[in-house]
């Protein structure tokens, strides 16, 4: 009998990292402007414009010469602003709804924090990012960017600011750093081969009844920054500790990842592509799908005629045992590559054909007529 046999590999890449786009302003303007990176660490940079999103939202905090800091005015007010470029092929800057200016006095400055995110926004205040109890949905992209403190002008590329981080016609505007708040997967297939021509076979197989479950799919990220010293200025900060969601624990805020039935050819190909899923433990977690396969022979001239013969395998995979550096948690601003290798047997049908001993001879007297 044929045996079909399931391999398993899986890759984390840490999704690729931010070569940025700056923002540029007219030569001595006084108005404020940004220039934005999808950052990733252990790589460089990419722009927004190159990870699809053409905006994003900002909330500052100016200290005002003479106010003092216990009274950090909401500079775009309370409802913060949206950041767009003026082009999305090749902006030259990225700016608000309409143009701020920078403070007058030396003394005064701007504290930034900005975010992406498809669905609600974190709360935000000087210094902290909550996002409370999120619900995350198919296709939703959370980001957040390194804290910008006491800004007093827009950077440009003769401030080198950070090595690596200016490119292309964005030239000036206050550094915005973005990470991935969220991991995503993705689930591949393929088979090592679906014919052969001698004897002529074919094979067809597909993935049926997909699941991968049970994900947590609530949490809370609780982002809290250090405000340096007044006497920093034009610094970009980072978030204090590792960043890390805590994962809701309840029942009712698991569910189930269930792909469409897929037909598997010899090219690894998405069952399962570019998911976006809240960063967590995988203990528990399967996949589970029917490996449903059809074994198709031809007719053979002068010998046996066309058969099909039908298998459908059920089969349940945990997610930490694809291979052998399979994560046992997702972790933020990672993409998780899982494959499946189906691999028809080489194990051909023969035949060792005996007779159980020569034959018992009995010699029958004869009969005289």
């Amino acid at each position: 009998m044929k045996k079909f046999f399931i391999a398993i590999a899986a890759l984390a890449l840490v999704a690729s990292a931010a070569c940025t786009k700056t923002n540029p302003e007219e030569t001595k303007s006084e108005k404020i402007s940004f220039q934005v990176a999808n950052y990733m660490p252990q790589t460089k940079a990419i722009s927004l414009i190159e990870d699809g999103i053409t905006s994003f939202q900002c909330k500052a905090f100016m200290y005002g010469e003479g106010v003092g800091t216990e009274n950090m005015q909401n500079f775009f007010g309370a409802n913060g602003e949206i950041i767009t470029p003026d082009n999305t092929t090749n902006p030259t800057k990225w700016a608000p709804s309409h143009d701020y200016y920078w403070p007058k006095s030396e003394k005064s400055y701007i504290n930034f924090f900005s975010w992406y995110d498809t669905g609600a926004g974190p709360a935000v205040t000087n210094g902290t990012m909550k996002w409370e109890n999120r619900v995350i949905g198919t296709g939703d992209n959370i980001m957040y960017a390194d804290p910008a403190w006491h800004f007093q002008k827009n950077n440009n590329k003769t401030d080198d600011f950070e090595k690596g981080y200016w490119m292309n016609s964005v030239e000036e505007g206050v550094p915005t750093l973005f990470h991935h708040a969220l991991a995503q997967v993705e689930f591949r297939a393929y088979a090592t081969k679906l014919s052969n021509t001698n004897p002529n076979v074919s094979w067809t197989v597909k993935l049926t009844d997909i699941k991968i479950g049970k994900i947590v799919n609530k949490g809370t990220l609780s982002l809290t920054a250090t405000e340096p010293a007044a006497t920093e200025l034009n610094s970009k900060g980072t978030w204090d500790g590792t960043p890390a969601w805590v994962a809701s624990t309840e029942d009712a805020d698991k569910g189930d990842l269930t792909p469409n039935d897929y037909t598997v050819t010899e090219t690894a190909a998405a069952f399962l592509a570019n998911q976006s899923v809240l960063p967590q433990n995988l203990a528990g977690i399967n996949l589970t799908f029917k490996l449903d396969i059809t074994t198709n022979y031809a007719a053979v001239e002068g010998g046996a005629g066309a058969a099909s013969n039908h298998e459908i395998i059920e089969t349940t995979i945990p997610l930490t045992g694809f291979g052998t550096n399979a994560p046992t948690a997702w972790a933020l601003n990672t993409k998780y590559i899982y494959t499946l290798k189906v691999v028809p047997s080489e194990n051909k049908v023969l035949f060792d054909p005996a007779v159980e001993k020569a034959w018992d001879v009995v010699t029958v007297a004869e009969k005289e007529l």
